[in-house]
């Protein structure tokens, strides 16, 4: 607002004294996460018009994007084969081009207000919303350990917990520990590139995809059945790693550059018993057909959620996720006249 020189010092006074107080902007529709769940459910919720907030606190893009971005995705439809990283930023752009607002926060409470929610987060910021869906993958989590001697002190400086990017490999001689399909898959990943792979499991036989097995085994990687990482050595960098073979009860001395552990995640602990929400066990929500929760405008849908028959899978995700926000819609709508 100017002033005009014909204006008075009491005209002047009172414009100086005028300010604007606007409401708080009261969105549509909070998700939190921003995986593929969380991502697709913004893209949906658009086509709705809903006014959306993304909110995810480790990556945009989820665990594509955080845990396995060049890991090679086979089972998404439409592409034989596509990188997860690259994956979760098409579903990043698809987001953001359909107008949902996306914010890197971990959300850390949730209030109940009398027209919604109030959405508190780490960062110190509070958002307003009519409904909430948690899309939050499995939650936070970190990677299991495995508490030999020589971990702690060369994590990041050669023993790995996730693969960032294969090419950081290159020629070099690596130790893959664990079973699982992860496991399999980073050693999958990386072999190419590598000089060489050793896997190393515990057990007598993989818990994995038949697929990821028969790769494995046609492949050049050196798999330890029955076998055990029992420490590992370097000055500064990873240079040695000790496996014991439970079958011989012998050690053996592996002149390596890396280990890269993937035993699993364990989950921290989860906010959700004290947002109200009933869940399946300790951490999996419980969820109608609907993908409505036991709090009244609270959806969830994703891998955080149980059902009879869910398989945790990113095409079972996001179409949990186009029910979840159909949901959302007839409840803003309501009376909902279809």
């Amino acid at each position: 607002m100017g002033f005009r020189a014909t204006d008075g010092p009491h005209v002047r006074m009172f414009k100086k004294r005028v300010t604007l107080s606007l409401p708080p902007m009261v969105y549509d529709l909070i998700i939190i996460g921003g995986g593929p769940a969380g991502l697709t459910a913004g893209v949906y919720a658009r086509t709705r018009k809903l006014s959306t907030l993304i909110l995810e606190a480790q990556a945009i893009g989820g665990q594509l994007e955080w845990l396995y971005p060049t890991k090679s995705v086979y089972d998404y439809p439409s592409y034989i084969a596509i990188e997860g990283g690259e994956l979760a930023q098409l579903f990043v752009l698809h987001s953001r081009e359909s107008g949902a607002e996306l914010r890197s926060e971990e959300v850390v409470d949730i209030e109940r207000q009398p027209s919604g929610f109030r959405v508190r987060t780490r960062e110190g910021n509070a958002f307003e919303t009519r409904t909430i869906l948690l899309a939050m993958g499995m939650g936070l989590f970190e990677p299991k350990r495995l508490d030999v001697p020589g971990e702690t002190e060369l994590e990041g400086r050669g023993v790995e917990y996730r693969v960032r990017d294969r090419h950081e490999f290159k020629d070099k001689r690596v130790i893959v520990v664990g079973g699982g399909d992860s496991a399999l898959e980073i050693a999958l990943e990386i072999f190419a590139a590598a000089k060489k792979v050793i896997l190393v499991h515990r057990r007598g036989e993989f818990r994995a995809m038949e697929k990821n097995v028969e790769a494995v085994l046609k492949s050049p990687i050196e798999v330890r059945f029955d076998a055990e990482v029992t420490s590992i050595e370097g000055d500064g960098h990873v240079e040695r790693a000790v496996v014991y073979d439970n079958r011989t009860l012998k050690k053996q001395v592996f002149d390596v550059d890396a280990v890269i552990v993937n035993i699993g995640f364990q989950p921290k602990i989860t906010p959700l018993p004290k947002w109200g929400i009933e869940l399946e066990g300790e951490r999996l929500i419980k969820v109608k057909a609907d993908m409505s929760t036991s709090v009244r405008g609270i959806y969830a849908c994703g891998d955080i959620v149980s059902y009879p028959g869910k398989d945790k899978r990113i095409v079972t995700g996001c179409g949990e996720a186009v029910t979840a926000i159909m949901s959302v819609y007839k409840y803003l709508k309501q009376p909902y006249w279809a």
